[in-house]
């Protein structure tokens, strides 16, 4: 906002310069721009605020042999930071990662091994592939 707060200072101090006959004109329209510029700005301040997915959720996911597995996970959301854990049919997994916008990434310690999840957040819904290239769902749980 400060950049064009200063190009429309410039706009108009050339105009005073130039003696325009139609300044009043030209302050009107350079008013109407940084209103609009100012909306702009704001409205993408908000489209980028990341959703709060903290609660729980049921997740469903294709393992890497091809069986369905399943689980709780209870998301605590700290800023873009994730932590929680994961109740499965092998018992209670820590979970971590991050959220940017609706992008979601995390990942769970399964057995010896890592699994990275990524994927977007719609609303009470979140879907995406694993490391491994299979998909998962999520649907928070009320």
């Amino acid at each position: 906002m400060k950049l064009f707060s200063s190009f429309s200072l410039l706009v108009l101090s050339l105009l005073c310069i130039a003696g325009s006959a139609n300044a009043s004109e030209a302050v009107a329209e350079v008013s109407s721009a940084t209103a609009a510029v100012t909306l702009a700005q704001d409205n993408q301040q908000t489209n980028n605020t990341a959703p709060s997915i903290s609660g729980n959720w049921q997740l469903s996911w294709t393992a890497r042999k091809g069986g369905q597995r399943q689980g709780t996970m209870q998301i605590k959301q700290d800023g873009s930071k994730l932590s929680g854990t994961v109740e499965g049919e092998r018992g209670s997994t820590p979970l971590k990662g991050s959220l940017q916008g609706n992008r979601v990434s995390f990942s769970l310690k399964m057995r010896k091994r890592q699994v990275s999840f990524s994927g977007t957040v719609n609303g009470d819904k979140m879907s995406g592939t694993t490391e491994e290239g299979a998909s998962w769902t999520a649907t928070r749980q009320q």
